[in-house]
């Protein structure tokens, strides 16, 4: 994870978009290609990336593609192309680090009252996943569990 912007379980996401891709930027990161799910579908996104020169492989909203008018053509285009097929097949890859800062590390149900201490306990989940990710290149040694050496009867 290279950017968090911790926010209320009402908010909608698509805003978010362009203040990641800000601070990535800021940090010196330059995306090829953004990758994300139906909630940061907006116009308004696609054309902040296209005028920056970043791919957008935000998958579309159904309406986009099968509505009745001309201008589905540029969806349509987008949907086929390279870049945006080759984001959809590597979004998996944050996807399922969601679902572990969910599932094991406790993101699923904020543990404080209050948002800034919501936003400490999200930095906190972030940090330590990319400190796994960390101790995982440096040692090739990950935190799962190995399986417990079987018994053998004598």
């Amino acid at each position: 994870m290279t950017s968090v912007i911790p926010g209320q379980g009402n908010d909608y996401d698509g805003h978010q978009l362009k203040k990641l891709v800000q601070e990535d930027m800021a940090k010196g990161i330059k995306p090829k290609v953004v990758t994300a799910d139906k909630g940061y579908d907006d116009g308004e996104n696609h054309y902040y990336l296209k005028e920056r020169g970043i791919a957008s492989a935000i998958k579309l909203n159904k309406y986009r593609t099968q509505k009745k008018d001309k201008n589905k053509e540029v969806w349509i285009k987008l949907k086929e192309s390279r870049e945006y097929q080759e984001g959809l097949r590597q979004r998996y890859k944050v996807e399922s680090k969601l679902g572990e800062a969910k599932k094991w590390h406790g993101l699923g149900r904020c543990r404080y009252v209050g948002f800034l201490r919501h936003s400490i306990q999200a930095y906190l989940t972030f940090m330590a996943l990319n400190l796994k990710r960390l101790v995982k290149l440096l040692t090739g040694v990950g935190f799962k569990a190995e399986a417990e050496p079987k018994l053998s009867s004598c």
